[in-house]
């Protein structure tokens, strides 16, 4: 991104290249390319427009930037990540966790659905994988439930399961 500057005021936002007119003269899109150095665009007012800090999980932050800050050779917008409330996470990620058991689960209701109405056994291992993916979900939800800090539900990490039920 880039952004057009005058007089160390921020006039506009460029998200992607474009032809441009500055100060009655017309400039192509490809002032933004390696044909135009930093130098060059900075002369006529184009400087880099870019993010600082790191954009946390959204699921335990929010966020904000702040007002852009316009320097010298560039324009920088800070973000400012703010932590949401513990319980409004706790809620959400024990959500997640039963969506995500429930479409796990649903990939093999047919194979049980099946036994009952034709009386096919299912593979051996499918009622254990079962209940071993149900019994993690369990872990996790009581897990979230006693985690008394966003830290410590950050560290549970449930974005791993079900690949990895143990």
């Amino acid at each position: 991104m880039w952004a057009r500057v005058n007089v160390g005021q921020l006039e506009e936002i460029i998200n992607r290249p474009r032809s441009l007119t500055i100060n009655n003269i017309q400039y192509p899109k490809s002032i933004f390319g390696i044909s135009w150095s930093d130098i060059e665009r900075k002369a006529i007012g184009i400087v880099p427009y870019v993010y600082s800090g790191t954009r946390k999980n959204e699921m335990f932050y929010k966020h904000r930037e702040e007002s852009p800050d316009v320097r010298e050779n560039s324009v920088v917008v800070n973000y400012i990540n703010i932590v949401r409330d513990i319980n409004e996470i706790k809620t959400k990620m024990k959500n997640q966790i039963n969506e995500v058991l429930s479409a796990s689960l649903s990939q093999t209701d047919w194979v049980v659905i099946r036994k009952v109405d034709t009386g096919k056994e299912a593979p051996v291992d499918l009622a254990q994988w079962r209940t071993d993916l149900r019994a993690r979900a369990v872990e996790l939800e009581n897990a979230i439930d006693g985690a008394s800090s966003v830290g410590e539900l950050e560290n549970l990490n449930i974005q791993e399961w079900p690949r990895n039920p143990r």
